[in-house]
């Protein structure tokens, strides 16, 4: 078959005026397919173009809309200041935290699907109202809200819960939270708008609102030249904003879709994965006829390995079958741009990179390696344990001998240690000590870095000793990199290092007055989000990526690890109120 974002660049390069067009895709590796199909079809055609402008959706949405989304962390405490204001009794930011993640969430689905929050966050304690507002709802939905309510009243309506209480249960905390959601949304919005802030679904909602009161040549107006149109390109799963944007581009006559739906497997009504796309191209019809036929019913090979690791282990057989297929069983033959490698667990990136055979030469990594994969991630976390955990005896610091250890045996702590600090550790470790005396190990730079006691108030919530363990922490950081930077075994780590000192920084800067074990947690939270691209040629080699970052694509040849229930596809249930 023809690949897909082929069929579209060729369409748009014979029909003309490309670079009056901008067009948006689901995310960054289609475009940059897109653009080599295009550049293909310019060098076979009579004339250069000029490039047209192109987006992934998530950009888009933040151009047109004008506004900067801030990091979890910021929203997190902007989030706090709003529901101390709105709670008499509020609880101390640590313990905010788990309800404000999950409150964030929330915010963030009823704004990306357009939910009426007054609606939604209605209170509780008035069973009456919620029994006069809802009469649209059907007979299963007023049960379940019905069955909701219960828990918190009797059959009266009456409520049973005593918000009054200074030792309210967690059925007590919940319904006081519940029922100062949507003034809590209303206010966090106000707060965030009026510092220039936002989140992804205000960013949605905002653009959605601006639309149904202006008309998109205004709204576009400024943002993207006049005369020019929007070629929406291989998306699938469309939240309301998103509908809401497209069917007002749509109306205006400015939109074109180009929906990834050809072939007998893709368009039959049996197959749930396409649900989606099936309603899209009824109410955003194609802009052109792409290849009817589409894919052939493929040939699919099963084939069971006990476990993860072994997967990494059976790619080389795998592309020596693909090989004997197609270049006489010469690896380096094969037209590897053409094979992909999907991982739906990011875990199984580093195994499959070392097992990769000598003669492919070209490989381009997509998804990045996440932070929390790596070692420099390990130390640091073990390096916060111990100090979470060391004891004051008799005016002296000991630190627990597992955390210790964990440190030791940590791959980038050897490579740093230089003689004598190894001579520390043996002797150390051939005393086993239960705890282990602060001067037992001391005497080099690194272990001085590391071995240094700087919460000696875990239950303290002072800014201050947060703000030293921050210093300590990129100290321990700087030791440690300027032992190991002519390692180049350790050059990714390096990198690691880097990022890890950017989010300390950023939580610095902040400044928090919470608990060290709250501080560690936020950080992770930062760290979680944080992954190191590998630098490469994007259209050259073997394709390794995750699941999302196939769509729009089109490989003769997919490798997919971890095919398990649970994991492709991955099942993730997320906290929520609602």
């Amino acid at each position: 078959m023809v690949p897909f974002l082929k069929q579209v660049a060729d369409h748009y390069y014979n029909k003309g005026a490309i670079e009056g067009r901008c067009f948006i895709f689901p995310n960054r590796r289609s475009i940059a397919f897109f653009t080599k199909y295009l550049s293909e079809a310019v060098a076979g055609g009579a004339h250069p173009v000029i490039a047209p402008e192109m987006y992934t959706i998530n950009d888009f949405f933040l151009k047109a809309a004008g506004r900067r989304t801030v990091d979890r962390v910021r929203l997190l405490l902007e989030l706090y200041d709003s529901y101390k204001s709105l709670n008499p009794k509020p609880e101390s930011l640590d313990e905010f935290i788990f309800w404000g993640d999950v409150i964030l969430a929330d915010f963030n689905d009823v704004d990306k699907y357009l939910v009426d929050p007054k609606q939604l966050f209605a209170n509780v304690a008035d069973l009456r109202q919620i029994q006069d507002t809802f009469t649209y709802l059907t007979d299963t939905q007023r049960k379940a809200i019905e069955a909701f309510v219960s828990h918190f009243s009797d059959l009266s309506g009456r409520l049973t819960v005593n918000l009054d209480s200074d030792r309210a249960d967690v059925k007590g905390r919940f319904l006081m939270i519940w029922n100062i959601l949507y003034d809590l949304y209303v206010d966090f919005n106000a707060r965030l708008a009026s510092k220039g802030m936002a989140y992804e679904g205000m960013v949605y909602r905002s653009l959605a609102g601006q639309l149904k009161e202006k008309s998109a040549a205004d709204v576009f107006r400024g943002v993207f030249p006049e005369d020019s149109d929007f070629v929406f390109v291989g998306l699938n799963a469309l939240n309301e904003c998103e509908k809401t944007v497209l069917r007002k581009l749509r109306d205006a006559g400015r939109a074109e879709f180009c929906w990834d739906y050809s072939g007998d497997m893709i368009r039959d009504p049996q197959n749930r994965s396409s649900v989606f796309m099936s309603e899209n191209v009824v109410e955003f019809p194609q802009a052109a006829l792409w290849d009817e036929d589409g894919l052939a019913v493929p040939c699919v090979n099963v084939v069971g390995v006990p476990s993860s690791a072994g997967q990494a282990k059976r790619i080389p057989d795998v592309l020596r079958c693909i090989a004997e297929a197609q270049a006489g069983g010469d690896v380096s033959g094969v037209d590897l741009v053409n094979c992909a490698i999907v991982l739906p667990d990011e875990n199984l990136l580093v195994p499959v990179l070392n097992s990769i055979p000598e003669q492919v030469s070209d490989i381009n990594v997509t998804m990045g390696l996440p932070m929390t994969g790596s070692i420099l991630y390990s130390m640091m976390s073990d390096i916060s344990s111990v100090q979470l955990h060391m004891v004051n005896r008799k005016e002296k610091w000991y630190f627990y001998h597992k955390q210790v250890w964990d440190i030791f045996s940590n791959d980038l702590f050897r490579k740093a240690s230089d003689s004598h600090t190894q001579e520390i550790v043996a002797k150390v470790k051939s005393e086993a000590k239960y705890y282990i005396p602060q001067e037992d190990l001391a005497g080099t730079p690194l272990l001085d870095a590391v071995f240094c006691p700087v919460l000696t108030d875990p239950k303290s919530n002072d800014g201050g000793q947060i703000n030293a363990f921050a210093e300590y922490q990129k100290k321990v950081m700087r030791t440690v990199a300027s032992a190991a930077a002519d390692d180049m075994g350790l050059a990714l780590e390096l990198e690691y290092a880097k990022e890890y000192y950017n989010c300390v920084n950023v939580l610095q800067q902040i400044g928090l007055n919470v608990l060290p074990v709250t501080y560690v947690r936020l950080l992770g939270q930062l760290l979680a989000a944080v992954s190191v691209p590998f630098r490469g040629e994007p259209l050259k080699g073997l394709q390794i990526m995750g699941p999302l970052e196939t769509r729009a694509l089109d490989f003769r040849n997919l490798i997919i690890l971890s095919a398990n229930e649970g994991v492709f596809p991955r099942r993730n249930v997320s906290s929520s109120f609602i």
